[in-house]
């Protein structure tokens, strides 16, 4: 594209934003910027904070991208005799039902198994997190040593009868699934794991469970046949490492289908092997300050989710993160892990084309969407976006399709 006809699309794309009668109810940010040469092409209100909900989750994939290795840290373990003592590092795969299993299971078996408890002093929830969504798959426990996700999975093979073939994973908890005669209501009680399944017609719901070290036994006791306690040690001697996933696996979680626990679990991840200590705030402080020092704007980055209100990034510090990012992890493999336009992810429905142009991370809470990504234009020439919108009173759907079509153009005009 010509600079002459770049200006003057410039100049009408940034009109039709303030014109929009679909965004002028919104707060609206926008950057495209040529990675190429680190150009910026298109601005608007670029140097403005906006909450990224989960657009905070580029971020946590940059962390953990440059902190941890290639496979993920199940435990760290001491092994005397029979006996195994278990250090939690806040891994989530374990028996987590959405991930492949590990070896994790049968390395214990057979072992007498000691639990650390002293290890994990932060919050389960993280700051700002929605109080009344304790019973929501999306707000799960953190912890130190997570099993199953954290959730239990509820499913109902029966159409016509509700709580009839009711499966519940892990079984530990069957008899504390509930199916109430009416159908609204929590899904769990506040302070109890007591589970209440209203969905029939065979949906599958997840629904988190009240962690603490004495359950996480009793869970994998369940599993592995044989004794499990519980003891307060500060470290363990001699500690060695056990793995268990790719860390890929975790990232495409992560990226595809916005999984708020295992991105807060990631953060708890790279905290440990910064510091040896399972320390949310702190991790987030030091990649602030080292990893993003050269951002334009510092973040206000308090989760690693964005599950968080309090979480504020700018459209044009999200850009320059993506930039790096794309700098320092192959494309190939990058746009595997982030979801497509019209083919993966939460971006399955939209942006569709015959073949994909748009790898990008939505960030959605109520009353905020956001995009940001990568964007590869009918010339071939792969740019870099972010796309935020902040306190509109509709819904977000217009937002999207508005978005969409405004995304359109710079592909058919780069």
């Amino acid at each position: 594209m010509a600079t002459a006809a770049c200006s003057s699309f410039q100049k009408t794309f940034v009109n039709d934003l303030n014109e929009s009668k679909v965004l002028n109810n919104s707060f609206v940010g926008f950057v495209l910027m040529d990675p190429e040469n680190n150009e910026i092409l298109i601005e608007h209100q670029a140097d403005k904070y906006f909450t990224p909900a989960s657009n905070t989750k580029l971020f946590t994939f940059y962390a953990a991208e440059k902190i941890l290795g290639d496979s993920i840290k199940a435990f760290e373990y001491y092994l005397e005799g029979d006996t195994i003592w278990l250090q939690g590092t806040g891994d989530p795969s374990f028996l987590h039902p959405d991930l492949p299993p590990s070896q994790v299971l049968d390395f214990l078996k057979g072992k007498q198994v000691v639990l650390l408890a002293a290890n994990y002093p932060e919050p389960v929830y993280g700051p700002g997190w929605a109080w009344d969504d304790y019973d929501g798959s999306y707000q799960r426990e953190k912890s130190s040593f997570p099993i199953h996700g954290n959730a239990v999975r509820i499913h109902s093979d029966s159409l016509d009868s509700l709580g009839s073939g009711l499966k519940v994973r892990p079984a530990y908890f069957y008899n504390s699934v509930h199916t109430p005669d009416t159908v609204d209501g929590p899904l769990r009680e506040r302070n109890t794991n007591r589970f209440n399944y209203y969905a029939a017609g065979g949906d599958t719901v997840d629904i988190p469970f009240i962690t603490d070290h004495q359950l996480i036994a009793n869970l994998l006791e369940q599993n592995l046949d044989n004794p499990v306690t519980v003891q307060n040690f500060e470290s363990l001697p001699e500690a060695q490492p056990f793995y268990s996933v790719p860390k890929d696996s975790l990232l495409r979680l992560l990226l595809q289908d916005s999984d708020n626990f295992i991105a807060e679990q990631l953060i708890l991840q790279c905290s440990w092997e910064l510091f040896g200590q399972l320390n949310s705030e702190r991790a987030l402080s030091y990649i602030s300050d080292s990893l993003l020092a050269g951002l334009p704007q510092a973040p206000i980055w308090v989760d690693g989710s964005g599950l968080s209100r309090y979480n504020m990034f700018t459209p044009l510090s999200i850009c320059t993160l993506l930039h790096k990012t794309y700098e320092e992890v192959p494309a190939e493999r990058l746009f595997h892990l982030l979801p497509a336009g019209g083919v993966s992810g939460t971006i399955e429905g939209y942006y569709q084309a015959k073949e994909p142009y748009i790898f990008a991370k939505t960030g959605t809470l109520r009353h905020n969407h956001n995009l940001s990504g990568y964007l590869i234009a009918k010339s071939g020439k792969v740019l870099v976006f972010s796309f935020m919108h902040n306190h509109f009173s509709s819904g977000s759907y217009p937002i999207k399709k508005e978005m969409e079509r405004l995304l359109w153009q710079i592909h058919l005009n780069y």
